[in-house]
């Protein structure tokens, strides 16, 4: 076959050993050199097989004939390689060459040969001399590509900054679920949530019909009610979950459904109220989405509503104005904040929202509520929805309204309290529970950062403060404020409290003098609302919850039991221990103060009033010690014997009250019956809500919990006075509820008497309501309604027959069923799962996406999104390497499950061959949940190659199929406290640490581990104004590793790779991602198997911070301005500036000769730029202009255009 060819290599770079050994070729990246003889050659090129490759063929025959070479000097190394043949088992191998015919030195073709690590040796150099030839006849290139493995490992890899994070749920016990059916809707309860199912079933039917006819929208489908037991039990479902972030925001379609989600939190009042914002949810979803699925798509992409409209709204549907709304209502107004409706959010906006559809009902009547709602629909606008149905722009509508809100405000002084406690008071900090100590040394308190709830201890004195619990996290969930409780041992020495966690509720007792705590479990309450010491200190008065009943109870410390006071539907709640352990007085909203036992929940009355329990007598009857129609009495405590202070909020704010007790003998048989009776009087006179209140029993003071100037603070009160009502002017408001109500009751039954003095709106308590009074003060100015009269009055224009008897239907076991969660159409610019790709050799941009494609997925739930379903194909434009992705989740139990199947194929160009490998990859997840936003996961991975070589020519028809099995582990702890209040957004803090091992199936010597973190907090200057900031690093180690290219951003849409930084070959590079970011650079300003980089921005959302309007447009809405900087690098070695960096090392090759240049750099770069973010056909889009700093140097800018979202 000719003589015996003398192996040559011509490159200035060699291609390392582990590239063959990790089945990665050189690819189109790293090209050889041609050679350029004298004139045209007939050749022919046989390549050997190189020994110990994981592919057979792994070095591809390639056959040159008729080959146009041009006349060209140029000089080449060359490298010896003869010794690469020394383990070919398969005998030598030949080239076939012709007679030279140019005066060279030695005539060769040349060939890519990559079995070695280093370059051996320079042997001699080639001159050819130019001839006349034309330029058409040049050899474009002679190059062969070893290996053929395009993707890598599947794997939650370290991806620039697109890391994946997200909050968890514990699920601390298991349930079974049940349900009832009727026509138009469902209720879901589990063990103990009967009782609420049933109530729930009862409300729904009243309701559903009076929602439909007031939005004059008919339900289109079953509404399925999921009732948990507490806020707790929800908390700890899976509902609302979301898991991880999706950078690509468009094209995705969140399917509203018809499900309804309930928790009893002790108060019925509540509990209907959730009930009403449901059905109201649902009608005004259809209202605004239509029912089809089509309709959801469209406005998923092209409709926004500020966070006033939707959530006002609901507000205003469910629930009636109060003197808790209208004293936030005047705050929000006389504090300016609320002059621009559109910068208001979360309950400031809901406030707001829910004043503004009262003030266009009471202006523009009932009617226009549902036309502003469906014309907001059908223009996809929220101004033009008010300007069709009321003719009047927004604009106006919102000065007209705010107007109106001053003119009923600003009229009348301002109180409010005035010595604050000297603590740290911030707009997003909650004060609440003050509670002295008896011998008045000690208070302890409870604050709440948007759901970071601790309880603390101070004493008065020095101000010296002890946190004694710490539990919760920032959020912008749900809040369940109900715990802690606290209550004071009668000798001071005693602290007791009550927490829920892991699911059950826990009494502690803290001893101040040891420092210890003994805790207790109350198992036998679904929860505890309030807790209070008797005198002698052996028991506690709780309202608490037991199978959907809110009642009173009596628990007995030393021998850890209970008895149970009331036995009712009713909402009884805050009871405490008076006259000694006389009386236990509560507040309640029962119509009658008799007691019996009741098997079916009754409706229940808006207000509430006290109640006197004889714990003696311990007879089923109540002595009433208020009863005013219209008012609210909550919230007794005992001062000293025969006094109790307590809340009221007769004049339109909740105000401290004073009430003392005095007792008349009712009858004697074998005991003494009193009648207690109660003066009351009014102890402030402020004009904002006193929303918690402990009183001293030694010294005449008292610490409330109050708003301010938009804060929550404690004050100090020393100077209590009785002030008289003639002093104490209403509220608008509460004007209007007492002049509505007396035109509402058919024979008002008035106490006719001048007003001279206050006595309070009480009547005084007597035995029963029918009983006679006997020797009781009058109450002047007041209504006397019995309790059956009062229920007539107050229940009036309601259609319902609250004394019906309803069967309940058939319990039924429930099913797992599915639903449509997500809908997801979208064009895209990643894989579905991200893998490292392999080392290319450092020769052009590193694409972490595939380019151009179009990505559709569907997501489906069960209804308690306990199981979940994801399938997705990623279809490329040729519609032949598609993508596909199937996962099923099991989150029902704290160990959280999670299958996923994929499949990826991708082709390669190669110089010989043209491939596809089909790359199938199964990961096993596990999630355990430490807390809320702590989770440690594992994940289990395994990936098949199968490398196909198409049929292109007769050589590759041949050429069997290659295939590579991987093993890997995946094991991360991801911390995430942040909270989303806008496209981009966030607040709070996250972080991930996380390591991976992956081993080649059968090599031993073919493996490495990545270990890295992520670390990154985002700061609220002001409103959405957010400066986040961001550590991230990692490093790869192990028989090979991975290389990190510093430089550009995440998803550049047209990366630029720059070659000055050299990269080191023998790190043993088996795969490549990128570090970023990094702006004001191309890709690889530094490179290595490790790196560090600090992130900083600023976030400014221009339109949305300065306009007052609603901004339907989501392009001006989410229009943002950005100013950053990064800084960091990558490098070999121990550290950046270790001498073993190959930073600081270049080679030239001059002939046989080698030359090292050590060279004086600084590691570190960094970038600084600005940028604008917005939103496009429903795709965050990002474009910056940035300047690198490289030492000391500033560089010209650099411009990146880029699609997803930022860290």
């Amino acid at each position: 076959m000719g003589r015996k060819f003398q192996m040559v290599v011509v490159a200035k770079e060699s291609i390392p050993e582990n590239m063959i050994n990790m089945g990665v070729g050189a690819e189109k990246h790293h090209r050889v050199k041609s050679v350029f003889l004298d004139k045209i050659t007939d050749c022919q090129l046989l390549i050997a097989i190189a020994a110990g490759c994981i592919y057979n063929n792994a070095l591809i025959c390639f056959v040159v004939e008729q080959i146009g070479i041009n006349l060209k000097r140029i000089e080449n190394e060359f490298f010896n390689f003869n010794h690469a043949f020394e383990r070919v088992s398969e005998g030598q191998r030949y080239i076939s060459l012709p007679t030279a015919q140019s005066p060279v030195e030695q005539n060769c073709i040349t060939f890519a040969f990559a079995k070695t690590l280093k370059v051996q040796a320079v042997n001699h150099s080639i001159s050819a001399t130019r001839s006349a030839l034309p330029l058409f006849q040049r050899l474009l290139t002679i190059l062969i590509l070893l290996m053929i493995n395009p993707n890598g490992l599947l794997a939650q890899f370290y991806n620039g900054s697109n890391m994946t994070f997200g909050k968890s749920r514990v699920q601390w016990s298991n349930t079974i679920w049940f349900y009832y059916r009727f026509d138009k809707f469902d209720t879901y309860f589990y063990l103990n949530g009967e009782e609420l199912s049933q109530y729930t079933a009862k409300y729904a039917a009243e309701q559903l019909p009076v929602f439909e006819k007031r939005l004059q929208q008919a339900l289109d489908d079953k509404i399925q009610f999921i009732v948990f037991n507490s806020l707790g039990d929800l908390k700890q479902s899976n509902i609302g979950l979301v898991s991880d972030q999706k950078y690509n925001t468009g094209g995705v379609t969140h399917i509203i459904g018809n499900k309804v989600f309930l928790y009893f939190d002790g108060n019925y009042l509540h509990f209907e109220q959730q009930i009403r914002a449901g059905i109201a949810n649902i009608l005004v979803n259809q209202l605004m989405s239509g029912g089809s699925i089509g309709s959801q798509m469209r406005d998923a992409a092209l409709f926004n509503l500020p966070d006033w409209y939707k959530n006002g709204l609901l507000s205003y549907l469910s629930e009636e104005w109060n003197t808790s709304l209208d004293g936030r209502m005047r705050e929000g107004i006389l504090s300016g904040r609320f002059d621009k409706i559109n910068r208001l959010e979360g309950d400031e906006a809901k406030i707001a929202g829910h004043s503004l559809w009262r003030y266009l009902e009471k202006t523009y009547g009932a009617a226009v509520i549902p036309e502003i709602v469906h014309l907001t629909q059908a223009g996809r606008n929220v101004q033009n929805g008010f300007l069709y149905a009321t003719g009047v722009k927004f604009k106006q509508l919102s000065r007209d309204w705010l107007g109106w809100n001053k003119q009923l405000y600003q009229n009348g002084e301002t109180r409010y309290p005035q010595e604050a406690l000297p603590l740290k008071y911030r707009s997003y900090r909650t004060f609440s529970r003050p509670e002295i100590s008896p011998d008045e040394r000690y208070m302890s308190y409870v604050t709440s950062d948007e759901g970071l709830i601790k309880l603390w201890l101070v004493e008065l004195q020095t101000g010296k403060k002890q946190r004694m619990f710490k539990t919760g996290y920032s959020t912008d969930e749900k809040i369940d404020q109900s715990f802690p409780l606290t209550a004071w041992h009668p000798s001071s020495d005693l602290f007791a409290f009550v927490l829920e966690e892991k699911g059950k509720i826990y009494l502690y007792f803290y001893n101040l003098n040891d420092k210890t705590t003994e805790s207790r479990n109350m198992f036998d309450f679904q929860k505890i609302t309030h807790i209070s010491y008797s005198p002698d200190g052996k028991q506690l008065a709780l309202a608490a919850v037991r199978k959907g009943k809110p009642d009173i109870y009596v628990f007995d410390i030393p021998s850890n039991s209970h008895r149970q006071i009331t036995d009712d539907y009713y909402t009884d709640l805050e009871p405490a221990f008076a006259q000694g352990k006389n009386l236990i007085i509560f507040s309640s909203n029962r119509p009658s103060d008799t007691l019996k036992p009741q098997d079916k929940p009754e409706n229940q009355l808006p207000y509430f009033d006290l109640f006197a329990y004889d714990n003696n007598a311990k007879e089923p009857l109540l002595k009433r010690l208020s009863n005013t129609a219209v008012a609210n009495e909550r919230a007794p405590s005992q001062l000293k014997p025969g006094e109790i202070s307590f809340l009221g909020d007769e004049n339109g704010y909740f105000n401290l009250y004073y009430g003392r007790f005095d007792s008349i003998i009712a009858f004697v048989d074998t005991t003494v019956h009193f009648n207690y009776f109660m003066e009351a009087s009014p102890r402030t006179d402020f004009t904002t809500n006193i929303l918690n209140y402990t009183a001293a029993a030694l010294s005449d003071q008292s610490f409330v919990a109050a708003r301010q100037n938009n804060r929550s603070k404690l004050f100090k009160i020393n100077d209590l006075h009785t002030t008289s009502h003639d002093s104490r002017d209403s509220t608008a408001y509460m004007r209007q509820v007492y002049k509505d109500f007396l035109k509402s009751k058919a024979t008002p039954l008035l106490i006719k008497g001048s007003r001279k003095s206050f006595r309070s709106v009480f009547r005084p308590a007597v035995l029963n309501d029918s009983a006679s009074p006997g020797n009781q003060a009058s109450r002047q100015g007041a209504f006397k309604i019995s309790g059956s009269r009062r229920l007539d009055l107050l229940n009036q224009g309601k259609e319902a027959d609250i004394s019906k008897e309803n069967t309940p239907p058939k319990r039924r076991n429930y099913l797992v069923e599915y639903f449509y969660d997500e809908l997801t159409t979208q064009v895209d610019f990643t894989y579905i799962n991200y893998s490292y790709q392999p080392f290319t050799g450092g020769g052009s941009p590193i694409y972490l996406n595939p380019g151009f494609n179009v990505f559709m997925g569907v997501s489906l739930n069960d209804l308690l999104e306990d199981y979940r379903i994801n399938a997705g194909v990623r279809l490329n434009t040729n519609l032949s390497n598609n993508e596909y992705a199937l996962s099923f989740s099991n989150l029902k139990n704290r160990l959280d499950k999670t299958i996923v199947l994929h499949r990826q194929s991708v082709e390669d160009f190669g110089e010989t061959a043209y491939t596809r490998t089909h790359s199938h990859q199964a990961f096993y997840m596990l999630s355990w949940p430490l807390k809320e936003i702590l989770t440690l996961k594992g994940t289990a991975i395994y990936r098949n190659d199968m490398t196909v070589y198409l049929s292109t020519d007769q050589t590759n028809l041949k050429r069997k199929n290659e295939y590579a099995n991987w093993l890997g582990f995946r094991g991360e702890l991801v911390f995430d406290n942040s909270r989303q209040i806008g496209m981009n957004l966030f607040t709070g803090k996250r972080w991930k640490i996380f390591g991976e091992y992956y081993q080649l199936v059968a090599s031993k010597a073919t493996n490495f581990v990545v270990l890295g973190f992520d670390f990154r907090h985002y700061q609220r200057i002001h409103r959405n104004f957010i400066w986040a900031n961001r550590v991230a690093g990692s490093t790869s180690f192990g028989k090979n590793k991975l290389i990190y290219y510093m430089g550009g951003v995440d998803n550049w849409m047209i990366p630029k790779f720059g070659q000055e930084t050299p990269i080191d070959y023998g790190q043993n590079y088996a795969y490549q991602t990128l570090a970023t970011n990094m702006r004001g650079f191309q890709q690889n300003i530094r490179n290595g198997n490790s790196f560090v980089v600090a992130n900083s921005e600023f976030r400014f959302p221009v339109f949305s911070y300065l306009l007052p309007n609603p901004i339907s447009a989501a392009f001006i809405r989410n229009f943002q301005l950005i100013a950053f900087g990064d800084i960091g690098t990558a490098w070999t070695g121990i550290n950046p500036y270790d001498p073993s960096n190959s930073l600081y090392t270049s080679y030239i090759y001059n002939g046989s000769l080698t030359i090292s240049v050590t060279q004086q750099k600084d590691p570190l770069v960094g970038g600084i730029g600005f940028g604008a973010r917005t939103t496009l056909l429903g795709y965050f889009v990002r474009g910056d202009v940035a300047w690198g700093i490289e030492d000391a140097h500033i560089n010209k800018p650099v411009f990146y255009l880029s699609f997803s979202l930022d860290f």
